[in-house]
């Protein structure tokens, strides 16, 4: 199976995502004559600062022809060669560099040799990069009229969020009001209830100025309010 530049650098962004470091391709240092290293990733960490640079290689030629890794190294405190399995020999690494080994089957990286850190000065060209690189990638070299569009976009969406937060609180009062009905309602209904009950049957009397339809129109009110009330729980 080939392996591409692309395919490492993937697997080397996914790496460090996953680790929820900075991550960026193609970083041009200015101040070594626009040299271009591979990948470099930054840790999100103070102690110790740390910036990781990466040179890919696909082919053992391309690496036995390589003389510009030093330029790179001066620029990062730790620094791997990454190639596919058989291409770098372990021993044919600088001490002051690492080897990781990447498998195309599993899309995963090894390092069979491990870098050691070096206390050097970080470089501004490297970060700045970086920054840019970052900030190219998150608006997507979109437009100023793009952008305005975005904002204005995420205003009314604001706006919409405001005017359905209200109509809820608007809701939920109603509601409330409509279950406080409904429960007054009903203690009235049961309470003259059991009295009309209690003298029907020691008296055989209808509750003055209370009449049969008086009965039934208020039983169809507190079913009415309690299918209101049903829905209100709901």
């Amino acid at each position: 199976m080939q392996v591409t530049e692309r395919d490492i650098s993937n697997a080397l962004k996914e790496k460090h995502e996953h680790l929820n470091d900075i991550f960026a391709t193609q970083v041009e240092i200015k101040s070594a004559g626009g040299r271009i290293m591979d990948a470099v990733a930054i840790k999100k960490s103070w102690s110790p600062r740390t910036v990781i640079g990466y040179e890919i290689k696909t082919s053992r030629q391309d690496f036995l022809k390589d003389e510009k890794y030093p330029v790179y190294m001066e620029n990062c405190n730790i620094f791997y060669f990454v190639a596919p399995n058989n291409i770098i020999k372990k021993d044919e690494i600088p001490a002051e560099a690492g080897l990781m080994v990447y498998n195309p089957e599993t899309h995963k990286l090894r390092a069979v040799k491990k870098a050691p850190y070096r206390n050097i000065p970080i470089n501004a060209d490297v970060l700045l990069h970086i920054m840019f690189w970052k900030f190219d990638k998150y608006m997507g070299y979109r437009t100023r009229a793009e952008i305005l569009a975005d904002y204005n976009a995420s205003k009314d969406l604001k706006s919409l969020g405001q005017e359905v937060a209200r109509k809820i609180g608007d809701l939920e009062l109603e509601a409330r009001k409509y279950k406080t009905w409904y429960e007054m309602y009903k203690k009235d209904y049961e309470r003259l209830l059991e009295e009309y009950k209690e003298l029907r049957e020691k008296q055989g009397l209808a509750i003055k100025g209370l009449s049969e339809t008086d009965i039934w129109l208020l039983k169809s009110n507190i079913r009415n309010l309690s299918r209101i009330a049903e829905k209100i729980e709901e």
